[in-house]
């Protein structure tokens, strides 16, 4: 059977992360060989591409960064896997915008006869947060569930700790290539998941972790997951975007009850409101899935796992860049740094040198448009994906909120993302988008 790796890749490339149109190119062609072998006429006429510009990145047939992230995928044991392979995900397959290529490392579990259950949170999580995440994370291990998340400081990295202490599987899904460890305080965390599970990412070797790839990612967490919960977080945070793309999707929707008044629990607290399933222990979340899954007691994994502080400063895991036991990391790194000259990093976190990043448009002509879509404009902010309902909220009309949005997409002013989401162009203000610090929320 011939290798249409780097034929996916390509797609992925040039379409964009999060490509609806690639999914579309795909059901109307069949596969992506065949989208490669298009003509611009053919792009044109096959009423399955409204963006110029994805027409015009189709229209650029060179593989040869392709073809080197195929060799250095196979020559660092990175998996890539694309939609008809028997092991991607079939719960992404059902996505509008599936991803056309997974690197993976680490071996994910049997999907079809698992529980997974994402739980996802802010990265500024108050000790209540920080228990709630580690119990819960050690409870769906012991039960048998796989516990999801984005390896993001915070709550996603506690869950991912309670799991990992408990001999539970895991899966993180990065906001950035499968090279690049982001955050840095989590590499140890890192290799332990793939140690018990699996570490994916749609995105290509090298890739950094920009602000805008992350909601782009989330659809991803709850989309491998049956359920989603969220333990803390702000109205704004990426959590309350996953939580909103796992209602999209039809998964089970789960939230910690916080302090009102309090931040960090805006949104769990809204989603509650709103008919999300209040979680007090873990029992909340396994019955009403009880009689899909086995949650026996042949499934408990270890009764004594250390405490949530314990587990933070062994797998280096903490809060908004400020990690659990942070005086011990300094000491322990102080050897390490004057090593680092002398030894030279290998897989499977090597740095990529031939890596593609996916391009941007030109400035877009602001005169073309209209006063509406002037308006419209101005109010979105730069890399911060919005929807149509959030936009309205600054005093439009929805119906002219979506006519706006569709001439500005057109325009190249904003790009569609998954979900329903909307992002202003960075590039109109005469840049790229800023790369996130690890101290940004990321969204």
């Amino acid at each position: 059977m011939k290798d249409l790796r780097k034929y996916w890749m390509w797609l992925s490339h040039r379409a964009g992360a999060g490509s609806k149109t690639a999914v579309n190119l795909i059901r109307k062609f069949g596969d992506p060989l065949s989208v490669y072998k298009c003509s611009v006429k053919e792009l044109e006429k096959c009423g399955e591409i409204r963006d110029k510009r994805i027409i015009a990145r189709l229209s650029n047939k060179d593989l040869r960064e392709e073809e080197s992230i195929v060799s250095w995928c196979d020559r660092c044991g990175v998996r890539v896997m694309v939609p008809t392979d028997s092991d991607y995900p079939k719960s992404l397959l059902a996505l509008q915008d599936a991803p056309m290529v997974l690197y993976m490392l680490g071996k994910l579990p049997d999907l079809d006869n698992t529980f997974c259950c994402a739980v996802v949170g802010t990265r500024e999580m108050s000790e209540y947060g920080k228990e709630c995440a580690y119990n819960i994370g050690v409870g769906l291990a012991r039960g048998g569930a796989c516990v999801v998340s984005g390896l993001a400081l915070g709550v996603d990295g506690m869950a991912m700790a309670g799991a990992i202490e408990a001999g539970g599987k895991t899966i993180a899904v990065l906001g950035c290539g499968i090279d690049v460890v982001y955050p840095k305080q989590h590499e140890k965390l890192l290799r332990s998941v793939i140690e018990t599970g699996a570490v994916i990412t749609e995105y290509a070797p090298g890739v950094s972790p920009a602000g805008h790839n992350f909601p782009v990612r989330n659809r991803l967490i709850s989309g491998i997951s049956q359920a989603v919960c969220v333990i803390e977080g702000k109205l704004s945070s990426g959590a309350v975007i996953t939580a909103r793309h796992a209602v999209y999707q039809g998964k089970n929707l789960y939230a910690v009850p916080g302090r009102i008044g309090e931040k960090g629990s805006e949104g769990t607290n809204f989603l509650l409101r709103d008919g999300a399933v209040a979680v007090t222990s873990v029992n909340d979340i396994f019955a009403d899935f009880e009689f899909i899954y086995p949650f026996s007691p042949d499934n408990l994994g270890p009764v004594n796992v250390p405490s949530s502080d314990e587990a933070g400063a062994s797998l280096g895991v903490g809060s908004r860049g400020v990690k659990v036991g942070v005086q011990r990391q300094r000491e322990e790194e102080k050897p390490k740094k004057e090593k680092k000259t002398s030894k030279k990093k290998e897989c499977p976190f090597p740095k990529a040198t031939e890596t593609p990043v996916e391009p941007h448009a030109s400035r877009t002509d602001m005169e073309t448009l209209g006063e509406t879509e002037l308006k419209v404009f101005e109010y979105m902010k730069p890399d911060v994906p919005m929807l149509c309902e959030e936009i309205a909220e600054g005093g439009f009309e929805l119906s002219e909120v979506m006519v706006a949005l569709t001439v500005l997409e057109i325009a190249g002013a904003v790009e569609a993302g998954a979900g329903g989401y909307y992002l202003k162009r960075a590039a109109d203000y005469g840049g790229d988008p800023e790369y996130i610090t690890e101290d940004d929320d990321g969204l």
